[in-house]
C-alpha cells in the first residue's frame, strides 16, 4: 500500500511540475531612446515574430506624457485589426510612466517566426510608449495613427514572454504520465498477489 501512495504522489507532483508556467522573455527590442507615440494617437501596433510556439504576454515601456498612471491594455492579434486580423488574447492593468508595463494570459498557441501584432490602448490616453527610430528590431516594426500608418524603420520598446512549460510539456504528455503511474499501480498490486 506504501507503494501505491508513492507511486500516486510521485505522479501528482509529476502533473503538477507540468502544468506550472515557466516564463521567458521571448521577443525582446530595449531600446529606448525616446517617447515614440502617445496613446493620445490611434491604432498603435507593433508587429513581431515570436521564437516559440506560444505566446503567454507582453509588455511595453511606458513614458510621461501628461500623466503618471493610466489603465493601459496590450491586444494580441494575427494580423491588424483593420486587416481581418483576429484578436487572439488581451489583457489591462495599471500602467505607471517611466517603468516596463506587462501583461500575461493563458499561452496562445502561434506558429513560430509568422508574424504578429500586438496593440496597445490606453484609457485616459496620459502615457506614452517608448521607442527608437533607428531599426533597432528586424522582425518588425512600429504602426500608428489612422488606418495602421506603417514606420518600417521605427519600433517600441516592447517584449513578449513565453511558457518554456507549455510546447515542451503538451496535455497527451500529461496524460501518458498519469497512464504510467496508474500501470505501476496496477504492476505493484499485481507483483503483491502472487
Amino acid at each position: 500500500m506504501k507503494r501505491i501512495r508513492k507511486i500516486i504522489g510521485f505522479t501528482l507532483i509529476s502533473l503538477s511540475f507540468c502544468t506550472n508556467a515557466a516564463l521567458i522573455i521571448d521577443q525582446n527590442q530595449a531600446k529606448n531612446s525616446g517617447t515614440m507615440a502617445s496613446f493620445a494617437q490611434s491604432n498603435l501596433a507593433q508587429s513581431f515574430k515570436q521564437t516559440y510556439d506560444n505566446i503567454a504576454g507582453a509588455g511595453i515601456f511606458l513614458k510621461q506624457w501628461s500623466g503618471l498612471t493610466d489603465i493601459v491594455t496590450i491586444s494580441l492579434w494575427d494580423a491588424l485589426p483593420n486587416q481581418a486580423g483576429n484578436l487572439l488574447a488581451s489583457a489591462s492593468g495599471l500602467g505607471t510612466q517611466g517603468s516596463w508595463f506587462d501583461v500575461f494570459w493563458n499561452p496562445v498557441s502561434v506558429v513560430p517566426h509568422t508574424t504578429l501584432y500586438l496593440v496597445f490602448t490606453s484609457e485616459n490616453n496620459v502615457l506614452g510608449i517608448a521607442g527608437s527610430t533607428s531599426n533597432p528590431y528586424k522582425r518588425g516594426q512600429v504602426y500608428a495613427n489612422a488606418g495602421y500608418g506603417s514606420f518600417a524603420s521605427f519600433d517600441y520598446t516592447f517584449r513578449t514572454y513565453s511558457d518554456d512549460n507549455f510546447s515542451s510539456v503538451s496535455e497527451p504528455a500529461s496524460i501518458a504520465l498519469l497512464g504510467l503511474g496508474l500501470a505501476g499501480i496496477g504492476f505493484f498490486r499485481r507483483k503483491k498477489t502472487i
